[in-house]
């Protein structure tokens, strides 16, 4: 899906809660201006406001992981992404889940093996 023109680009941008932190040890986390112009990509479309694609999910969420895995644990992390889109910790799960699924289905093997940030408690 490509962009048609800087307006939508603008539009998707105000989706974000560009505002959204975490706090971790004393330390506050959250995405900087630089990310959300990596996030606004045109491969990651939102269907409307407050509901990002599975795929926008899956990608907030492994640069968040790539960007705080080594210093914040796994709740943080999904606390962090799911406030950044404007939904649920629950809502962003299910997302990361349905895309895992449907790409063992697409491309075969199990979905942990495609999930982006598996809850590892869920596959022991």
């Amino acid at each position: 899906m490509a962009f048609r023109d800087k307006d939508e680009q603008k539009k998707y941008l105000s989706y974000y809660n560009r505002k959204a932190k975490v706090l971790h040890q004393g330390q506050e986390y959250s995405f900087s201006e630089e990310d959300f112009k990596y996030l606004n990509t045109s491969s990651n479309y939102w269907h409307h406001e407050k509901s990002p694609s599975s795929w926008l999910c899956s990608f907030v969420v492994n640069r968040a992981k790539v960007k705080f895995g080594k210093i914040l644990p796994r709740e943080k992390i999904i606390k962090l992404c799911a406030d950044t889109l404007n939904i649920t910790v629950g809502k962003i799960e299910s997302n990361l889940n349905w895309n895992a699924n449907y790409m063992a289905w697409h491309d075969g093997g199990k979905p942990e093996e495609h999930h982006v940030y598996p809850d590892k408690s869920k596959y022991n």
